[in-house]
């Protein structure tokens, strides 16, 4: 297995730590998230080993994901997991795709 197929399985799993962490942390019934912040905060979590979203809002600014991971492919398969895990809409608001995931 190539190491990037590696490190894109793990980002992702990521993904779903970071998504947990914030429905976890909010109080409202429905939270919205660009997708490529979502990505950021993943990126980040990853790179660090952490879930402290106040460790991870630090250092968005400072650490960004390489370009072979932010692109439009690796976009849809996060769409396609966070679909499978979370009750979620995805839509388009102001050139950016948002993921407005729903507490149950």
């Amino acid at each position: 297995m190539p190491s990037s197929l590696i490190e894109k399985n793990k980002l992702i799993e990521h993904v779903l730590l970071v998504a947990q962490e914030l429905l976890k942390d909010t109080r409202s019934k429905h939270i919205s998230v660009k997708l490529r912040t979502l990505l950021r905060y993943a990126y980040v979590s990853y790179r660090r080993k952490t879930t402290d979203l106040n460790i991870i809002r630090g250092l968005v600014p400072r650490i960004r994901p390489p370009s072979r991971l932010a692109n439009q492919y690796f976009y849809r398969e996060i769409e396609r997991v966070l679909g499978e895990h979370f009750n979620i809409s995805i839509e388009n608001r102001r050139q950016f795709r948002y993921i407005t995931f729903y507490k149950s």
